[in-house]
C-alpha cells in the first residue's frame, strides 16, 4: 500500500464510501494552498515596506513677480509615525525646491509628476517652497494668473501691478494694497502693469543683463563679477530701490557686454595666430619668393639703366644744348610784307656778320627773349628773307641769297 498525506479538511469535505476508504475533494486542497503564500507575502510586505501618507494641506501663499514668476509656499501636516509625506504641487515645472520640517531641517524628496514625496523623519509639520513658470500667461499687455486650489490661499501681485479682473469676485476673502486672500476653489487674476520711470527701466535691464549672463556662460566666460552686480541691482528693485537698481543694472551690463567683446577679440586673435602657425611654411616660402623676385627686377632694371645711359647719353647732352622749339600757334602776329623796323636791324646785323648767325647770338645781342627772338625769325622766314638751318642741334638763321629758291 502506497503512503498518503494527511490533510486537514472540513468533514463536509469528506466524502463517505461504503468500503471503508476516506476520499478528500481536491478543489479544497488548491485553494488553501494559493491562499497561504499570497497571507504570507501581504504580511511581509506590511513589516518590510513603509508606508506613505498624502499630506493634509494646512495653507498655500504665491507670490507673483514681474517676469511671470510664482513662488509657491505650501505647508502640510504630517503623520510622525509615517516616515514618508506625498504632496500634490501646483504647476507642471519646478524650480528652486526646498522641503524644511518644523525646526528648518532640510529634507530629501523625490518630485515625480506634480507629486513631491518628501522623507519625513518624524516630523509633524512639512514646509515646501518652489518657483513655477507656468502658473502665468500673458497675451497683450494683460497677465493671467490661474490656480485651483484645495485650500484658501493668498496671492501677492508685484508693486507696479494693477489688478483688472477676478474671474470669481465670490472667492475674495480681503484685499489689502497688494495682498489678496482667496477662498478655496477655481479662479484667475488679470493684471497688468503701469510701471514707468526708474522701476521699468531697472527691470527691463534687469532681464536684459540675465540673457547677457546666460551668452557669457556659454562662451566659459568669467561671471563672477557680472552676477554680483547683478544680484546687488535684483536686491535694490526687491527693496524698492528703483533708482539704484537702474544704475546697478546698467553697470552689470556694460560689464557683461565688455566681456562678451573681449572674449571675442581674443578669439579672433587667437584663431589668426593659429593660421600663422598653421601655415608658417608657406609664408615663409612666399616671402623668399617675393624677395627673390624684387631682387631679380632690381637687377634688371640696372642693367636696362647702364644700356640706355650708354646708348643715349650723347643725344642726351646734344639735346640739352638744343633751343626749344615753339609751336607755330604761337605766332600771333599777321603775315605783312612791309618790314617792322626791329625786324630791319635784324637782317642788318646779319648782312654785316656775313650773312647768318646762331639765334642764341642774336638773342644775346639784341637782348631779347627766347619767344620773342623766335616769333621774329619767324616772321622773316616767312617773309622770305631768310632761311632758318639745323646746325649742330641749333638754329642757324641765314639771309637768303638771290640764287636761293624763293
Amino acid at each position: 500500500m502506497k503512503n498518503q498525506e494527511a490533510v486537514l479538511c472540513n468533514k463536509k469535505d469528506v466524502v463517505p464510501n461504503p468500503h471503508g476508504m476516506i476520499f478528500v475533494r481536491i478543489s479544497d486542497i488548491l485553494i488553501r494552498m494559493v491562499k497561504a503564500p499570497i497571507l504570507a507575502i501581504a504580511i511581509l510586505l506590511t513589516v518590510v515596506l513603509p508606508t506613505q501618507s498624502f499630506g493634509s494641506l494646512r495653507s498655500v501663499e504665491f507670490t507673483i513677480y514681474p517676469d511671470g514668476t510664482t513662488h509657491v509656499s505650501q505647508q502640510a501636516i504630517a503623520d510622525p509615525t509615517e516616515p514618508e509625506l506625498k504632496v500634490n504641487l501646483f504647476g507642471k515645472s519646478f524650480d528652486n525646491f526646498i522641503a524644511q520640517d518644523e525646526n528648518g531641517l532640510l529634507l530629501s524628496f523625490e518630485i515625480e509628476g506634480k507629486v513631491a514625496s518628501v522623507q519625513t523623519f518624524g516630523a509633524s509639520s512639512v514646509s515646501i517652497e518652489y518657483d513655477n513658470y507656468d502658473l502665468i500667461s500673458k497675451k497683450g499687455k494683460i497677465w493671467t494668473f490661474t490656480i485651483d486650489s484645495p485650500v484658501d490661499y493668498s496671492v501677492t501681485m508685484p508693486d507696479e501691478a494693477t489688478i483688472v479682473d477676478i474671474s470669481n469676485p465670490d472667492n475674495i476673502d480681503t484685499i489689502d494694497n497688494k495682498h489678496v486672500s482667496l477662498l478655496k476653489g477655481k479662479n484667475q487674476i488679470e493684471y497688468f502693469f503701469n510701471t514707468s520711470g526708474p522701476a521699468l527701466s531697472a527691470f527691463n535691464t534687469i532681464n536684459q543683463v540675465k540673457s547677457l549672463l546666460d551668452e557669457a556662460n556659454s562662451k566659459k566666460i568669467d561671471v563672477s563679477s557680472i552676477q554680483e552686480k547683478l544680484e546687488m541691482a535684483v536686491s535694490a528693485y526687491d527693496n524698492k530701490k528703483y533708482t539704484d537698481a537702474e544704475n546697478l543694472a546698467h553697470e552689470a551690463r556694460t560689464l557683461a557686454e565688455q566681456k562678451i567683446a573681449e572674449a571675442e577679440v581674443n578669439n579672433q586673435n587667437s584663431n589668426t595666430i593659429d593660421w600663422f602657425k598653421n601655415n608658417i611654411v608657406g609664408i615663409a616660402t612666399s616671402i623668399v619668393a617675393i624677395g627673390g623676385a624684387v631682387s631679380a627686377i632690381t637687377l634688371l632694371l640696372k642693367k636696362t639703366k647702364s644700356v640706355v645711359k650708354k646708348t643715349m647719353g650723347p643725344l642726351l647732352s646734344k639735346e640739352e644744348t638744343e633751343t626749344e622749339s615753339i609751336s607755330e600757334s604761337e605766332i600771333d602776329e599777321p603775315i605783312t610784307l612791309e618790314m617792322r623796323d626791329d625786324d630791319k636791324q635784324l637782317v642788318s646785323y646779319l648782312e654785316k656778320n656775313g650773312g647768318q648767325a646762331f639765334e642764341r647770338d642774336l638773342r644775346k645781342k639784341f637782348l631779347l627773349p627766347r619767344t620773342t627772338m623766335w616769333r621774329a625769325v619767324k616772321r622773316l622766314e616767312r617773309q622770305g628773307v631768310i632761311e632758318i638751318q639745323k646746325k649742330d642741334f641749333q638754329n642757324l638763321v641765314r639771309l637768303k641769297t638771290k640764287g636761293d629758291s624763293q
